[in-house]
């Protein structure tokens, strides 16, 4: 079961790319439908194999040597954990987007690849599988839109080289690669920091604007939204799997405080950003960086309560990045409701992992507190962001869904959303406790911080609700939150048809209805926002001396890197890495 539970979700991505590229060469327009069905089935198997097992971690080693690289395979809750929140919003895309055959397929098999980087049980390994992931988005993204990302390009191949390094870093210092064998003093200072640079380029999570906005500038938003889905939560695995190298903790406290650090700086910067774009489009770009850089700062702090809200909020990421290119036009219910859940609004999930962010590190210390007091600050930020952007211009999320599709598939994202906030103590108790429980056990945590465990987690602490009878936690206090949201929202529809029957009565003339008005003004203008263009521009402006032209070339480089097809360029990847680590 454990083993169906790693190869079942990926095959069946693959046996749905090769049904899509035969449909694509029949002419029958199926090959979405198809992609979709099998995403979703493939999260359906997943789900339910976990569920169906005893939840615990195993390792499989066929015996096969690819080069130098033991084949090695681990399912645990954290493997879970990252597959539920890459199969997630990747079946929302594949199901709601529109895309031709061809197009599902490529998307198809670099979500599957996304899924076999997550099954190996080796560093070594899950940066293969990135590798791939990357190169098929790379081409997915070029033959969607002629205009190649070079910046999505450039960051994921240093990124890519970055994660090689470490683990030739830990080959070299431990002896291996694999997660369940490396020894603790392995993960020195250099690999942690080597590690993390990987980590952050991947996932984009820059104060300034990074690949993930950048995304969102395409006149096509289906190749760049599924290569936020994918590559996002996988640029965050590592971080923690980081852990359980290190029996719990990171090298040092010094580096918990610089990452906490970075995640809400990132977190900040999305929310200064957001509260000044001047579309929809432009907040909608800001969302993910929002969600990221707060799960960021909550896996810095490396305290049991702060790793299982960065997986809650991981979980939370994957809705907003399924969720946020769904965003139907105009402001009706459906779009407002989609913005505040993408924004954080009670009682969704991501509003559940946001609160949990902000506890852990209000919990964690004197400094990670003023971190957690800035989060917040970025979070609110984002809320006025989100009730502006419902006046913004510009409304249309992009040419991928249609109108209808639109609407059905932010319904479906924001109904998952306000369900797992809802049930959260069922998310967390299943998926987070066990998923921080594997990489930070209970003997090597600080004695005070009582470890990983349902009690500490889902007990009442010092921002919890605590009575005679015994107390809630955060966790638990979705319940109420359901309660005062359903208050507030009909209390709020009454008014309004209040008011609405009120101005009927009236019978207001025409001449003295007021114009429609203009969006509201932003806080503030983002600091420095025309800095990075400026530097972009003069960068274009340089010129190379005709006799070096010649030496290099980008575009070149780029038609022979979209042009060569996907299976040589994994095989490509697979032979650098063998190269590499010899």
């Amino acid at each position: 079961m454990a083993l169906a539970t790693l190869l079942l979700p990926p095959a069946l991505l693959v046996v749905a790319a090769a049904l899509s590229w035969a449909a694509g060469l029949a002419r029958p327009p199926v090959g979405r439908q198809v992609v979709a069905a099998a995403a979703w089935l493939a999260l359906a198997a997943l789900a339910g194999a976990w569920l169906a097992a005893a939840r615990g971690s195993s390792e499989f080693a066929p015996g096969l040597t690819t080069g130098v690289i033991p084949v090695r395979l681990r399912v645990d809750a954290v493997t879970v954990l990252f597959q539920v929140a890459v199969l997630l919003p990747a079946a929302l895309l594949l199901t709601f987007q529109r895309r031709s055959s061809s197009e599902a397929t490529r998307a198809a098999l670099a979500t599957a690849a996304a899924l076999g980087c997550l099954d190996g049980g080796s560093l070594l390994w899950t940066a293969i599988g990135l590798g791939v992931c990357t190169s098929l988005l790379l081409i997915h993204l070029y033959r969607e839109e002629p205009r190649v990302s070079t910046q999505f390009w450039v960051v994921q191949t240093v990124a890519w080289l970055l994660l090689v390094w470490t683990a030739v870093l830990l080959e070299s210092a431990g002896g291996t690669s694999v997660y369940g064998a490396i020894p603790v003093t392995a993960l020195r200072l250099p690999a942690f920091a080597v590690m993390t640079v990987a980590a952050l380029l991947c996932s984009g999570l820059l104060p300034w604007r990074s690949w993930v906005s950048e995304a969102w500038t395409r006149r096509r938003l289906e190749a760049g939204t599924l290569a936020i889905a994918l590559i996002v939560p996988l640029g965050l695995y590592p971080l923690v799997r980081a852990y359980g190298m290190g029996a719990g903790q990171w090298p040092s406290i010094q580096t918990n405080v610089v990452v906490a650090a970075v995640g809400t700086a990132v977190a900040l910067g999305a929310a200064v950003r957001a509260q000044g774009a001047a579309t929809r489009r432009r907040y909608l770009a800001e969302a993910v960086p929002l969600a990221s850089g707060l799960a960021l700062l909550a896996l810095g702090l490396g305290t049991p309560l702060g790793l299982v809200a960065a997986l809650t909020a991981i979980l939370a990421l994957s809705i907003v990045a399924g969720l946020a290119p769904l965003v139907p036009p105009g402001r009706g219910a459906v779009a407002v409701v989609a913005i505040a859940v993408a924004a954080g609004a009670p009682p969704a999930v991501v509003f559940a992992g946001w609160l949990l962010a902000i506890q852990a590190a209000v919990e964690a210390g004197i400094i990670t507190a003023f971190f957690g007091l800035v989060g917040a600050a970025a979070w609110l930020l984002g809320l006025a962001a989100a009730a502006r952007a419902i006046w913004l211009p510009d409304t249309s999320s992009g040419d991928g869904p249609g109108a209808g599709r639109g609407y059905v598939g932010s319904l479906v994202a924001s109904a998952a959303a306000i369900t797992a906030g809802v049930a959260l103590t069922a998310v967390v108790g299943l998926l987070a406790i066990p998923a921080a429980a594997e990489v930070m056990p209970t003997s090597a945590v600080h004695p005070q911080s009582g470890g990983v465990s349902q009690a500490a987690i889902l007990g009442a602490g010092s921002m919890g609700v605590s009575t005679a009878s015994g107390g809630w936690s955060a966790v638990l206090l979705a319940g109420p939150l359901v309660l005062i949201a359903l208050i507030t929202v009909t209390a709020a529809h009454l008014a309004r048809r209040r008011a609405a029957r009120i101005s009927v009565l009236e019978e207001v003339p025409a001449s003295n209805v007021a114009p429609p008005q203009p969006p509201p003004e932003p806080f503030f203008a983002p600091p420095l926002a025309t800095i990075p263009h400026d530097a972009a521009r003069r960068l274009r402006a340089l010129r190379l001396p005709e006799q070096y032209r010649s030496l290099f070339r980008p575009a070149l480089m780029e038609r022979a890197a979209v042009w060569g097809g996907p299976w040589l360029w994994a095989a490509a990847t697979v032979a650098l890495t063998i190269a590499v680590t010899r």
